[in-house]
């Protein structure tokens, strides 16, 4: 009878140990499509089985099982970081490249060529006041666009840096909710899937935003350092990021920079991510035209070359032939005391007149400087920049500016296809198979209509035996 009573607890443990994996497939399921989610299972240990001694066997359940693979997570984070780099520099450059005119129908291309057509009339007819009228409108067309330019790209460096005030926030973000997974993995004594499945979400997303290495510790909680090693959390504490006063440069845009829990500047040990991408267009990009740092900015070397050239040409002349005629007076002005603000406050000079344009040259040529500044447009004798004409080192800013933001828009494609495989290979592994769990659960719920029938027959034979004891 003995026997039979262990029997019986035994089937029903059974009961107990399918619905707990009844249960499991249930919620693998259910959780299909959330993010972060790995499949569980429900480890089922044979329990021995010998009637001499009184062990009834049956099966026991042994907690769950993950299917995560931490190598296949690893490798989604490091692509990720790639992607996020990608796209914040495909953003940002394409936001720049849109206010250059590759064509040089129109902007400054177009006003460079219009001021060096007019220089050419001039020289054909120095005496002309509606010739002198055009150079100095052209002059200022040309003025007008520099400082546009300018002005939007300094428009743009401020949305840059408001993206990376943003990202710095998210990331801040999502390291509160890795140390809130910390902790609850720490109170609850065992993973938990839902918590498990936050925590992996948060850390897809983090990677996105920063390059930054995952630890797993024995503890079962993970630490999250960025790349060069500062930490953002550690078992239960987290290590707040900030973007720091930006570092202004004179007249150019500031360059960012991110400082770590403790203020210390670690903007060079961010190269990955959403804000690596960032920091490169704003901090490389950017100040490489209009300045930062180290660096003038190309767009101020064009501004600061074409105002000196044309304005020391005219000034090194006579507005005539006549016996002491007057000096030429400049024809652009600019903030001559900072070289980052050359192109911001590049302007037409507002007093000049027709009548003070200088086209006799310093030998008492006629049209000397007209001629020079007519010549601009294609010799680099008289001037230029770099040993390139204006119109060619202009164009080279626009080529620079093109094929990065080109470059960028490609690796971002190519990025995302490399990411959509490393997820895709990481979901074989240890993403929810709805046909896999449905082949499953019609096997727990046939053991568990097996055990139940199995039951009912034992406790009949139960009854039959007290039934004849009692008879």
């Amino acid at each position: 009878m003995s026997n039979l009573m262990a029997s019986m607890a035994a089937a029903g443990n059974a009961l107990d140990v399918y619905q707990q994996a009844l249960t499991v497939v249930q919620n693998n399921i259910t959780n299909s499509s959330t993010p972060g989610y790995a499949s569980q299972s429900l480890n089922m240990v044979a329990q021995p089985f010998d009637v001499a001694s009184g062990l009834a066997g049956g099966v026991a359940a042994q907690g769950l099982e993950s299917s995560r693979d931490e190598y296949a997570e690893e490798e989604v984070y490091r692509q990720l970081q790639s992607l996020g780099t990608y796209e914040s520099q495909s953003s940002g450059l394409s936001s720049i490249d849109n206010l250059f005119d590759v064509t040089g129908t129109s902007g400054i291309p177009a006003d460079l060529n219009n001021l060096f057509s007019s220089f050419s009339a001039w020289a054909d007819s120095p005496d002309s006041v509606s010739a002198q009228q055009t150079v100095i409108a052209d002059a200022g067309n040309l003025a007008n666009d520099v400082q546009s330019l300018s002005a939007s790209l300094a428009q743009v460096s401020g949305n840059v840096e408001s993206q990376i005030g943003s990202t710095v926030t998210q990331i801040n973000q999502l390291a509160s909710t890795i140390q809130q997974c910390n902790v609850q993995e720490l109170q609850q004594g065992s993973s938990d899937p839902a918590n498990d499945a936050t925590l992996h979400s948060a850390l897809d997303s983090l990677s996105e935003l920063v390059d930054v290495s995952v630890v797993n510790q024995p503890d079962g909680t993970v630490s999250v350092l960025m790349s060069g090693g500062s930490p953002l959390v550690l078992g239960t504490t987290q290590y707040a990021i900030s973007s720091g006063p930006p570092v202004a440069a004179g007249g150019a845009p500031p360059s960012a920079q991110i400082l770590d829990s403790q203020g210390n500047d670690i903007t060079s040990q961010i190269q990955g991510g959403n804000l690596g991408g960032l920091l490169d267009v704003q901090n490389n990009v950017l100040a490489s035209l209009v300045g930062g740092g180290q660096q003038v900015g190309s767009l101020n070397q064009f501004a600061k070359a074409l105002a000196d050239t044309v304005n020391g040409i005219l000034q090194s002349g006579t507005v005539s032939t006549d016996s002491g005629a007057a000096q030429g007076a400049a024809l652009f002005t600019y903030d001559s005391s900072d070289p980052t603000a050359a192109a911001s406050t590049f302007a037409l000079n507002a007093n000049i007149t027709p009548a003070e344009l200088a086209p006799v040259d310093a030998h008492g040529d006629a049209n000397g400087n007209a001629n020079q500044l007519a010549s601009l447009a294609s010799s680099t004798s008289a001037g230029g920049v770099n040993g390139q004409t204006f119109g060619d080192f202009f164009s080279g800013i626009a080529s620079y500016v093109g094929q990065q933001s080109s470059t960028a828009s490609t690796n971002q494609q190519a990025q995302q296809q490399v990411v959509t495989q490393t997820e895709a290979l990481r979901d074989q592994a240890s993403g929810v198979s709805l046909d896999d769990q449905a082949v499953a659960l019609l096997g727990f719920q046939k053991g568990y209509e097996a055990t139940a029938r199995l039951l009912t027959t034992l406790n009949d034979i139960a009854e039959t035996t007290i039934d004849m004891i009692t008879e």
